[in-house]
């Protein structure tokens, strides 16, 4: 089955002469005032983007925004007979000598694994980041893939504050937990840094910029493996990934220092970009669902639950009491199958989407129950979830709710169908197709 994916590549800028620097650093000023709601001289397109992000995110006065580049205005390239550099990226900038809007090129580096894909690819609107003095392009390339269409089982990931991430089969439930030498690292250096800065103050921010890459090397190699380890699974097992979209949670979401330095700065991003493309070289898809309310919703019955600590989760409802993380993740990969309504607590019961339907198709001897699902991430936009138990016959279309207790795993505690469970006792097949 071809899909087109996206992906992101780091591109870093190096060897700017002095007036190429400021102007960069003079645009991303100005595109922080402008998507703050002040008034600055921006390149035209870029000030258009401004403005969407403006309204769109509105975001929090202390936080920076990567300069959104449009597509039709900024390049890359790649010339091999230049001594500076191979690689070459046009940034769009507004010159203030001459009062209008210029470009700017810049040398660039492009990992070595990432050459094909930027050379094959097509480069859509990217990012202009600044980070500890360094300028970074983030290169959004799509491209196309080809995966299977037919999965067994559902490999759901959380990520979160104390594990970078929680997975969990929905066929029997085995979870597994990442994160923890990315966790210790990150303490490691952390207090690294406060020492040497205390030590040397004249000394340290030198010092601290040359720990703070061997920090990023060590987490982005363990980024890998983890990355690596869980393909491996969903490879061994032929199941779908499915992540929790953690889009827009920074924002009002303020739960004190402590909280958000060890939330806000695990690399969220970073591994789900490995997971993605490690596993579409595999054949596997990867699909986003919002992770709304799915960590204080019991997976069990759909009743809103209680975080008794940071990693524990109690249903009063049902009596539930597992492993909070291991909670968030299966309630994402029931949400990935339609299994739920967003959001969840208010359901009260497990329920169908509206839209989502259960084929039903009669006949005496059972087959392999297979599940199709076009299912989009995007709850404003359900697509249909087909459940086929027989192999010919008749066929009824029913919900979730209507569906036979015999048939589909009828719940005598909430009176409701659980037919993923059933489906996952039958040893299915599962297939994802997209819709549009």
């Amino acid at each position: 089955m071809q899909q087109n994916v996206s992906t992101t590549v780091r591109v870093k800028l190096y060897s700017l002469t002095n007036r190429k620097a400021d102007l960069l650093a003079r645009e991303y000023e100005a595109f922080q005032t402008e998507v703050h709601g002040g008034d600055a001289d921006l390149y035209s397109a870029t000030d258009q983007q401004a403005s969407k992000v403006q309204r769109q995110k509105d975001p929090n006065p202390d936080t920076e925004q990567p300069v959104v580049l449009r597509n039709d205005v900024f390049d890359v390239s790649y010339d091999d007979n230049t001594v500076l550099s191979s690689w070459w990226v046009k940034v769009p900038v507004y010159d203030p000598e001459q009062g209008e809007g210029n470009s700017i090129w810049c040398p660039a580096h492009v990992p070595r694994k990432d050459e094909q894909l930027v050379c094959e690819g097509d480069v859509r609107d990217s990012e202009l980041v600044h980070r500890d003095g360094d300028w970074y392009v983030h290169l959004v390339v799509k491209w196309s893939v080809t995966v299977q269409g037919e999965y067994d089982d559902v490999l759901a990931i959380d990520m979160g504050a104390r594990w970078v991430a929680t997975c969990a089969f929905l066929s029997d439930r085995k979870t597994t937990f990442y994160g923890e030498e990315v966790r210790r690292i990150r303490e490691h250096y952390k207090q690294l840094r406060k020492s040497i800065g205390k030590a040397k103050p004249r000394q340290g921010q030198q010092v601290v910029e040359r720990i703070g890459d061997a920090e990023a090397r060590k987490a982005d190699d363990r980024l890998h493996k983890i990355a690596r380890s869980i393909v491996e699974d969903a490879e061994e097992r032929n199941a779908v990934i499915v992540v929790g979209d953690l889009g827009g949670s920074r924002k009002d979401n303020d739960k004190g220092r402590y909280v958000n330095d060890k939330t806000h700065k695990m690399p969220f991003a970073r591994l789900l970009n490995y997971i993605e493309y490690k596993a579409h070289d595999a054949g596997i898809d990867v699909q986003l669902v919002d992770e709304y309310d799915t960590s204080r919703t019991c997976n069990r019955c759909a009743c809103e639950g209680i975080r008794e600590t940071q990693g524990r989760f109690v249903c009063p409802e049902c009596g539930l009491d597992d492993n909070a993380d291991k909670n968030g993740a299966l309630n994402i990969g029931k949400r990935a199958l339609g299994k739920f309504s967003k959001p969840l607590s208010e359901a009260g019961a497990v329920l169908a989407q509206p839209e989502t339907q259960v084929i039903v198709h009669r006949d005496e001897e059972p087959a392999n129950l297979s599940i199709s699902g076009g299912f989009n991430p995007q709850w404003g936009n359900p697509t249909a979830l087909a459940v086929g138990g027989y192999q010919s016959g008749a066929s009824r279309t029913l919900t979730a709710e209507q569906c036979h207790p015999l048939d589909y795993g009828h719940d005598p505690l909430t009176g409701h169908c659980d037919w993923t469970k059933s489906a996952a006792r039958r040893i299915g097949r599962l297939t994802v197709s997209r819709t549009g």
